[in-house]
């Protein structure tokens, strides 16, 4: 960045963006005014982007995983859930709404879904492999609403948006699994639909280091805002559950 340029407000929190942008793009970014900070709402929801295990896979090197899990994203996709964790107790000790998604369909439809032929690894996403379960660190709360899921977006082919409408949530905290894939596609989605959304930046992960620092700068720009995860938890902390009699 040019000498005495000033950094809009979020842009700093991922540097790696400067590494892809033009003195032109950042003059664009600059000029045009994007960037702006969401208005968090009084009704959040926090929603975990399908942490199972075909996209999460073994908490090692990426590419010393891959022979057993194609499609996940190894390490840093275990930092993400880690991050994640302290998030999601908060959520859940505040009584928050907490969605957890996952991609599977029957075995009968592997051949034939789109994703599965784009991605390969059909047999991977079938319900009742082990790729289709979430990790078992994320534990289960009564309360926790379980979607599952046939495309990227959370929203394409289910109930998600009826359910988030039902509970009055106006913000969308949004975390997992990948960052340019389906966190983005319900990014957008849920933008499109008049929520509030924040991507909480090092609580997703994607395979391609690229990929995840420009989608982030794309949410940043365009649809949401991006935040810490300390940040989301400051946010979730200003909700208290109901005191019980």
């Amino acid at each position: 960045m040019a000498e005495g340029s000033r950094v809009p407000d979020g842009l700093e929190l991922v540097p790696a963006w400067r590494d892809h942008l033009s003195d032109q793009d950042r003059a664009v970014v600059l000029a045009a005014g994007y960037g702006r900070q969401v208005q968090a709402g009084s009704h959040p929801a926090l929603v975990l982007v399908d942490f199972q295990y075909a996209y999460v896979g073994d908490d090692r090197p990426i590419v010393e995983q891959l022979s057993d899990w194609p499609s996940a994203g190894g390490a840093a996709a275990w930092q993400a859930l880690r991050t994640t964790l302290p998030v999601l107790e908060r959520a859940r000790a505040s009584e928050i709404p907490v969605f957890l998604s996952r991609i599977g369909y029957p075995a009968s439809e592997a051949e034939r879904n789109p994703f599965a032929q784009k991605r390969g690894n059909g047999t991977g996403f079938v319900l009742g492999s082990r790729g289709t379960e979430l990790v078992e660190e994320l534990g289960r709360d009564d309360n926790d609403v379980l979607v599952t899921k046939t495309a990227a977006s959370v929203f394409y082919g289910t109930d998600f948006d009826d359910q988030l409408r039902q509970r009055g949530v106006d913000t969308l905290v949004v975390t997992g699994l990948s960052t340019s894939g389906c966190v983005r596609a319900t990014v957008v989605d849920a933008a499109a639909r008049g929520y509030q959304v924040i991507v909480l930046g090092d609580c997703v992960a994607d395979r391609i280091t690229a990929s995840h620092d420009l989608t982030l700068f794309d949410v940043w720009l365009k649809y949401g805002s991006v935040w810490s995860a300390a940040e989301g938890s400051n946010y979730l902390s200003g909700f208290r559950a109901p005191s019980v009699p």
